[in-house]
């Protein structure tokens, strides 16, 4: 018998071998059957569903956070829509479905009312916010979700009581819903961009899509089958409470699940201090726990650290040429940063020529600034020492060095002309 070639599909597929044997000449496949596939062909429904709800190739497809976050997001989908489906009838009692004083004018008036708010809460949203939400991705998607919760709470307790009020809670509760398109829908981008490991960001949001369609449908049901049963306000609030809690618990779980290898400021400023504290570098994995994801950062700095300042607010506080240049002097000269004190702040000034490693290069000085006021200029070459041996680590444990998710601004200058 002569092995010539053996197949799998994925690494959880069915092991073929193709062989001949030796008392023919043709070449013959001959499935590996284990205990595994087995168990698998048995359950055609299973597989079934994997290929309709999954991305193709999953898990190898997919990081290998994708899992637990999408069960927990699941979970919290599903009591979304069951919430929804309550507050959705809240809304039309609100704007007097079956009150025979209502026109249907004056429900049209308010139903536009209530989305023009929407539009106008969504374009300002993204303007005031929009930057902040690849930066704070996990953060974010817990507050939309929070702020989701309290527009429904508001539908659900406060509009019954005050009808004559309806149009202005409605669009009060709107703008607030806009706030949760913008950010829940970003956000969702941007993990979605996080889980698609071998670039098939479409095919991972389309099955995301589709799994979060096909639970907004059961759950809508399960929601209509629920009014029927509730039959006074004391149960609807009571039930209201209940799995609004389980929301919010099913998306706390689904963010921490999340392991970003990228670093963010919160994640940076936990990295560093342990690396400046021990010489150990933490991995992603522990990073992403020891992460706030509601309030606050875990650690942070003395000063704010602004990154691609203009130089004009530095020249208007040392004002003389010899003060400046003597701030460029402590840098080498083909260093893509300098760093100077401003106004209780730290400022970052960035060149031209400046790559993503460079901003969280000028980052690390920042912070080791910080340490010691004095150091930049005496110690620079320790610092750069240091320096080399973080990103080292940090490839080693996994994370990404060639890109970032600090805030920086636009400004950019020369000072080697």
């Amino acid at each position: 018998m002569k092995v010539h070639f053996r197949e799998q599909y994925g690494t959880k597929g069915e092991e073929i071998l193709y062989i001949t044997p030796a008392d023919q000449s043709s070449i013959v496949r001959v499935p590996l059957r284990s205990d595994k596939l087995v168990i698998q062909e048995k359950f055609f429904l299973f597989r079934l569903l994997q290929k309709i709800f999954l991305p193709k190739g999953y898990p190898d497809s997919v990081s290998d956070d994708y899992a637990a976050y999408q069960i927990w997001d699941t979970i919290q989908a599903f009591c979304s829509t069951i919430c929804g489906t309550l507050c959705t009838h809240a809304i039309l009692k609100g704007i007097g479905v079956g009150n025979d004083n209502i026109t249907a004018y004056s429900a049209t008036v308010t139903w536009i009312l209530k989305e023009g708010s929407g539009h106008l809460g969504r374009i300002l949203f993204s303007w005031w916010k929009g930057s902040h939400l690849d930066i704070d991705s996990k953060k974010w998607r817990l507050r939309a979700d929070f702020l989701n919760d309290l527009a429904m709470g508001i539908e659900i307790y406060v509009l019954p009581k005050y009808p004559f009020f309806s149009t202005q809670l409605l669009c009060a509760t709107t703008v607030i819903k806009s706030i949760v398109g913008v950010a829940g829908g970003a956000t969702r981008a941007a993990l979605t961009q996080h889980h698609a490991i071998r670039g098939n960001l479409a095919d991972v949001a389309s099955k995301d899509s589709s799994q979060e369609t096909f639970v907004n449908l059961i759950a809508s049901f399960i929601g209509l089958y629920m009014l029927t049963l509730i039959k006074s306000q004391s149960i609807l609030y009571s039930v209201f409470v209940f799995i609004t809690i389980m929301h919010l618990y099913a998306n706390l779980k689904a963010v921490k699940a999340v392991c970003l290898r990228t670093f963010n400021e919160s994640r940076y400023l936990i990295t560093l201090e342990e690396y400046f504290r021990s010489g150990r570098l933490l991995p992603p994995q522990q990073v992403n726990k020891m992460e706030r994801v509601t309030i606050g950062q875990t650690v942070s700095v003395s000063l704010n650290i602004w990154i691609g300042l203009s130089i004009k607010a530095l020249i208007s506080e040392h004002r003389t040429a010899h003060a400046i240049e003597n701030i460029v002097s402590s840098f080498d000269p083909h260093e893509h940063f300098i760093i100077a004190e401003i106004n209780k702040n730290i400022g970052v000034y960035l060149h031209f020529d400046t790559r993503p490693q460079d901003v969280l290069k000028a980052y690390f000085f920042a912070v080791s600034y910080l340490q010691d006021r004095n150091q930049i200029k005496d110690k620079y070459w320790e610092i750069q020492s240091k320096w080399q041996e973080f990103v080292t680590l940090a490839q080693k444990e996994g994370w990404l060095t060639s890109q970032h998710l600090l805030m920086v601004d636009e400004y950019r200058l020369d000072w080697k002309a």
